[in-house]
């Protein structure tokens, strides 16, 4: 397996996140690329399993907290969003294999992410992200995650 860096050919990565996220990053990818990275974890072939964006400035569609947001980006953080793992290849430790091969990137580097979904808290934890806080939206929930490798 190989993580690696996938900008110069992000369609491949786009491909495999669900539709909705396509149309969440597709449109910005240009305005957007040269201030995020994409991340992949490939089996043989360049085949895709899992992979995932890391932002240095605000993704598109965090319009709602922005301003906490820039205050995480201010203190050194970087967001780590769309992270996938290919549902058929799930319960197999990829998206945890994901987030350790970005943190020995930078051993010293600081990350900062939202869930939407309850159930993903438990996986956070387990890979040393802590929760932060919990936002209303509306009649949507996020929870703010943070990873600090000095915690």
């Amino acid at each position: 397996m190989i993580f690696k860096h996938k900008n110069n050919f992000p369609q491949s990565f786009f491909e495999i996140l669900p539709i909705e996220w396509q149309e969440s990053i597709i449109p910005y990818w240009i305005e957007y690329k040269g201030y995020a990275k994409i991340y992949v974890l490939e089996e043989e072939e360049e085949h895709i399993i899992a992979g995932g964006i890391v932002f240095s400035i605000c993704p598109p569609d965090m319009t709602d907290f922005k301003e906490k947001a820039e205050d995480w980006f201010e203190k050194g953080h970087l967001y780590i969003g769309y992270l996938w793992v290919n549902p058929d290849r799930r319960n197999q430790n990829l998206g945890s294999e994901w987030l350790s091969r970005l943190k020995k990137l930078d051993p010293d580097q600081k990350y900062w992410l939202t869930i939407e979904e309850e159930r993903l808290k438990s996986f956070y934890e387990k890979n040393g992200f802590l929760m932060i806080e919990t936002l209303k939206i509306g009649n949507d929930t996020e929870w703010v995650y943070s990873y600090d490798p000095v915690q």
